[in-house]
């Protein structure tokens, strides 16, 4: 029998934000003397939100306060009364852009200087794009971030702490798992990780769920790029699991028809010579925006069925030459 892991009981966000806050809880200046293990890992948490700023840990704390769910915010740490540290704590949700601006702004309201406030969104699932959050002044923390921090303290005799440990740790290896699995055994998580992977080779893209209808039978997770805006539509290029599909997306729909029929043939015509083949989809509805797909699975095994990194990225690079071959070919 596994050793029974509390984590994995309550998966829902309160429970990591309960740790969270119990850590830093251990910053304060008088938990020292209660476990000093405990206090140098919070401080050590500490240190790695205000580098995230480029700012460095006061080095003298003499006033420390935490509050939960103060203004909406679900951690709130005040350090020597002047330096806030909002923490928005996220596992596979993701907090709207709009809120993380309101929540900056009612701590300017109550008078903090905008200069003292260190936004963090702790992310431990995963998440398809930052870049809007970005805008808002929050900046991501990571499960990798928090886990090479956590880790230093594996040693430290705390089952909550070693718990909540091991539940990262199963999250970690389940997003690295399409990095061992065969092809054909990937999962929910294999796919977040290896479009995450994705995320940092290609410099570009987004993923997330997409849902053609309210059935939620038919979503998928969806991995785009490559976006190019056109006069009557734009296109991209989208991984549906192991399909890559060129795609359109039409503004006026009397011309759906037309512009579907040019794009396939644009994408088809432009992929001759190519050493993958760009074929039309087998099933092709009549409001369908997929007008053509890479023959095949477009990932690449090696001996032993599991993922060909490099000659995966071949193939997907080489979609994108196809891609920007069309595009210049109707300009």
């Amino acid at each position: 029998m596994n050793k029974p892991n509390i984590f994995n009981l309550e998966t829902r966000e309160l429970s990591q934000e309960a740790f969270i806050g119990w850590l830093l809880t251990w910053g304060a200046p008088e938990a020292l003397t209660s476990n000093a293990e405990l206090y140098k890992l919070s401080r050590t948490l500490l240190e790695g939100f205000f580098k995230k700023h480029n700012r460095k840990l006061p080095s003298k704390i003499k006033k420390y306060e935490i509050s939960m769910g103060y203004r909406y915010i679900d951690i709130l740490l005040k350090i020597n009364g002047s330096i806030i540290i909002p923490i928005q704590n996220k596992i596979y949700n993701i907090e709207r852009p709009d809120e993380l601006s309101r929540y900056l702004k009612l701590l300017k309201e109550d008078g903090y200087d905008g200069r003292n406030i260190l936004p963090i969104y702790l992310q431990t699932g995963a998440q398809g794009n930052y870049k809007r959050l970005l805008e808002t002044g929050y900046l991501p923390f990571s499960r990798k971030e928090l886990l090479n921090i956590l880790n230093a303290g594996k040693d430290i005799n705390n089952d909550i702490l070693n718990d909540y440990i091991a539940y990262l740790e199963q999250i970690e290896n389940g997003m690295q798992s399409f990095m061992h699995l065969s092809l054909n055994r990937w999962h929910m998580h294999s796919w977040q990780g290896f479009y995450s992977y994705l995320l940092i080779e290609l410099h570009d893209g987004q993923w997330d769920v997409v849902c053609n209808s309210t059935d939620w039978r038919d979503c998928f997770l969806g991995f785009w790029w490559c976006w190019n805006n056109y006069n009557d539509c734009a296109q991209y290029l989208q991984l549906e699991k192991d399909e890559l599909c060129f795609k359109i997306k039409v503004y006026d729909n009397k011309k759906l028809a037309y512009l579907k029929c040019k794009w396939s043939d644009s994408f088809i015509k432009a992929s001759e010579g190519s050493p993958i083949k760009v074929v039309k989809p087998v099933l092709q509805k009549d409001n369908a925006i997929t007008v053509a797909v890479v023959d095949g699975d477009y990932r690449r095994a090696d001996k032993d069925g599991k993922i060909d990194l490099n000659k995966t990225l071949d193939v997907i690079i080489e979609a994108q030459k196809i891609f920007d071959k069309a595009v210049a070919l109707n300009p």
